[in-house]
């Protein structure tokens, strides 16, 4: 996450271009997260687009990151929220003591998405609803290609999970933001559903964004 440290607003901006298809995640969120009262966690919280959703809900919302750039950028967007600058494989809560979790479109960030949600599940209370919403794993990568169709053209490579070279993957858009960051990471199905061992799921949803196939998972937890 320190890689967004000195682009933070600029990623802001990139958001903002493309407001519509953060807003079909923002209108899941709401939708699975559901109302209730206590600390949710927005676990990679960024530039805290998603913080206002947590308060309309009625939770407290609670967001960590490792960029001091992007929390800064949160701090700007909403006043009220507790903004903690950790690392999200070392949260620095006790045991048990969060009502609800989110994490928005993370696992292509994180070098070790699995040990994150294994801290989410640590700090969350028995019972407490976990969200996740982010790319989807078959559909947008290194090696899946978009076009003007909405049909993505796949590449050898699908199976090779970990961090990934921007510059001549096949599936990073040349002005794209992952070809700013310059590397991504990269999971295949499987190793991005295990990474959510510890949680019961409750829903999936392959978001309806507007293209032939879905660029978008949504997903709803409990802590057992």
């Amino acid at each position: 996450m320190r890689r967004y440290d000195g682009i933070a607003d600029e990623y802001a901006i990139f958001q903002k271009a493309h407001d519509d298809y953060y807003q079909i995640a923002q209108d899941a969120l709401r939708r699975l997260l559901k109302p209730g009262s206590g600390p949710c966690l927005d676990v990679g919280c960024g530039g805290g687009r998603f913080l206002s959703v947590i308060a309309d809900l009625g939770w407290r919302p609670v967001g960590v990151d490792e960029s001091a750039d992007q929390l800064r950028v949160a701090r700007e967007r909403l006043t009220g929220a507790d903004l903690i600058r950790a690392d999200a494989t070392s949260l620095p809560f006790q045991d048990a003591s969060i009502a609800a979790g989110i994490s928005m479109f993370t696992h292509t960030d994180v070098d070790e998405f699995a040990k994150v949600i294994a801290e989410v599940v640590r700090v969350m209370r028995s019972g407490s609803p976990f969200v996740y919403v982010g790319n989807h794993p078959c559909f947008v990568g290194p090696v899946q290609e978009n076009t003007d169709s909405g049909v993505p053209r796949l590449h050898p490579g699908y199976r090779r999970g970990g961090r990934v070279d921007s510059s001549g993957a096949p599936g990073v858009p040349g002005a794209g933001w992952r070809a700013r960051l310059g590397s991504f990471v990269h999971l295949p199905l499987g190793s991005f559903v295990s990474a959510f061992a510890g949680l019961t799921i409750v829903r999936a949803e392959e978001l309806d964004d507007g293209w032939e196939y879905p660029k978008t998972l949504a997903l709803a937890f409990v802590k057992p």
